[in-house]
């Protein structure tokens, strides 16, 4: 009996021991945390813009760290940078014009009033005329068997194409699609659009929200031959109509926009069309040319074969700078929770498995990466020019604004249905007692808008995890992400001066740890579910090797 007893407080010692340890080490992490927050969300760091300065220091912060933990570095020339080369186009905001005439009559549409331009990344002048076509919403998607280019002539001419999609379409494919307008329109030899604000994509991202980004320059990436990635020199004009301003032109045309707002409500088609009007486009852009880096770190798999396979770890270490013509008297965006709270996540995720008795069998790449919130461009240029080969990198764990501002027991795992990943997923949540919930915003197709779409796009199973929309824990004092989402986001008040709760960023970093080491060394690679679409992608660089 006394052996028993003597047992069972060994059993319950050994327990208390290991909780303790288990909460001094969230503890550390908590405290390394706020950290690594307090300098990467600085007024120092003006905001981390691509191509910054203050985004420079904030990749040497990421190197040294890096280094500090002995993880390899995986950049150009033995360091932990691979530069990319941008080249970047701000308007001239006193010349553009957009008018359109049906023979008989002329409307001039008035720019950052109701009719928007971005800058030309390939021509400093832009003097376009051509005639318009409507083409319903320019998509082209053969995985769900839709075209809105059967019957329509595009060839020389400028398209006018609503700024939505089939509501029938999945969100995710059909954001997808979407994003691959451009690439359909110069396949079918269109010089230009006219994008229509549609009452859904006012929902989605309003018009006079889009009026702040336009003085931001146009940036893409320069591919090693000077070619500029994703630039389509075809599609020499370009310009946005507000929803009133839509329906000006349609009725211009003698035709009435709302009957197509309709149709697309009700699930019916929107034939394409001749327009019987003329455009004529002018504009200028300034050209400017920048560098700025991903920072790329390996730590080397313990598995003699298994370390031939990759676990990707990303996070964007830039954010949007300073509105220097905000009426704001505070004008530095920090980026608290986008994404230094990301950048933070991924560095005590290194700090973990740097640390950790049991190492993983895979490698894992750890991946900082710029031009984010230029449109993924940081990712997307790891993605077509990585440190290893694509096809050897088998999962990708993202980690993007994270809103670490209140506590909750939900979760919501981006891209975690489409694949193998939600097993480990799950497993992790349950053993933090939080439920793994479904997309609450669909309509914003969050898995194909962060750094993760494009190892997607390049055939490698993603996930991305962020904390549910409300504060769930009862008496809790935070800011829900709802509340964030409206008062905070991309503006200069996502700072330190936020409520950021660090032992529940702690428990974050603890959580995608666990996903992460069990992705490492799990029995089975990880994979796409046979019947996702974005299977497909894999199929395509599987077929290229």
């Amino acid at each position: 009996m006394k052996k028993t007893v003597k047992t069972l407080i060994g059993v319950a010692c050994a327990a208390g021991l290991v909780a303790a340890s288990s909460s001094a080490a969230l503890a550390g992490t908590a405290e390394r945390f706020k950290g690594h927050m307090s300098l990467l969300a600085d007024d120092l760091l003006q905001g981390r813009d691509t191509g910054s300065i203050g985004h420079d220091f904030a990749s040497l912060y990421i190197a040294s760290e890096l280094t500090k933990l002995g993880i390899a570095p995986a950049g150009d020339d033995g360091s932990y940078y691979q530069m990319v080369p941008f080249k970047q186009a701000t308007i001239d905001m006193k010349a553009p014009a957009l008018s359109v005439s049906n023979g008989s009559e002329t409307v001039e549409f008035a720019f950052m009033d109701n009719m928007l331009m971005s800058a030309n990344i390939n021509d400093t002048d832009t003097q376009v005329t051509g005639e318009l076509v409507f083409a319903g919403f320019g998509i082209e998607a053969p995985f769900l068997n839709y075209t809105d280019y059967d019957g329509v002539d595009l060839r020389g001419k400028v398209a006018v194409i609503l700024s939505d999609r089939p509501h029938s379409f999945p969100s995710e494919e059909g954001s997808h699609f979407r994003r691959q307008i451009s690439q359909a329109l110069v396949k079918h030899g269109a010089i230009g659009a006219i994008v229509l604000s549609t009452p859904v994509s006012e929902n989605v991202f309003p018009f006079e929200k889009r009026k702040l980004y336009v003085r931001t320059p146009r940036t893409r990436w320069v591919d090693p031959n000077g070619e500029v990635f994703g630039g389509y020199p075809e599609l020499k004009a370009g310009a946005t109509l507000s929803v009133e301003a839509g329906m000006q032109l349609f009725e211009l045309a003698g035709l009435d926009l709302q009957t197509y707002f309709d149709k697309v409500e009700n699930g019916e088609p929107v034939e394409g069309r001749p327009l019987g009007l003329t455009a004529t486009f002018t504009s200028k852009a300034n050209h400017t040319t920048t560098t700025s880096p991903n920072v790329i770190g390996i730590l080397e798999g313990s598995d003699p074969t298994l370390k031939n396979e990759f676990i990707v770890l990303t996070a964007h270490s830039d954010h949007i700078g300073v509105s220097g013509h905000s009426v704001l008297k505070d004008k530095i965006n920090n980026g608290a929770m986008d994404n230094a709270s990301g950048v933070s996540t991924l560095l005590e995720i290194a700090h973990a498995i740097s640390h950790s008795d049991v190492k993983p069998k895979r490698s894992v790449i750890f991946a900082f990466v710029t031009g984010e919130e230029k449109g993924l461009l940081g990712s997307e240029y790891f993605a077509h020019y990585p440190p290893v080969p694509v096809q050897s990198m088998v999962a990708n764990v993202n980690l993007d604004m994270p809103i670490l501002t209140y506590r909750t027991d939900e979760m919501i795992a981006f891209g975690a249905s489409h694949s193998s990943l939600e097993k480990p997923v799950r497993e992790a949540l349950l053993k933090h007692e939080i439920k793994l919930i479904d997309d609450p915003m669909p309509e914003q197709a969050i898995f194909v808008r962060s750094d993760q779409y494009s190892l997607v796009k390049q055939g490698v199973p993603a996930v991305y995890l962020v904390p549910g929309m409300d504060n769930k824990e009862e008496n809790a004092i935070g800011m829900p992400a709802s509340d964030f989402l409206k008062k905070h986001y991309h503006m200069p008040s996502d700072d330190l001066n936020l409520p950021i709760d660090y032992e529940w960023a702690a428990k974050f970093v603890d959580i995608n740890f666990e996903i992460v080491m069990s992705l490492a060394n799990g029995k089975q690679t990880p994979s796409w579910n046979e019947d996702s679409f974005f299977a497909t992608f894999k199929q395509a660089q599987d077929g290229k090797q």
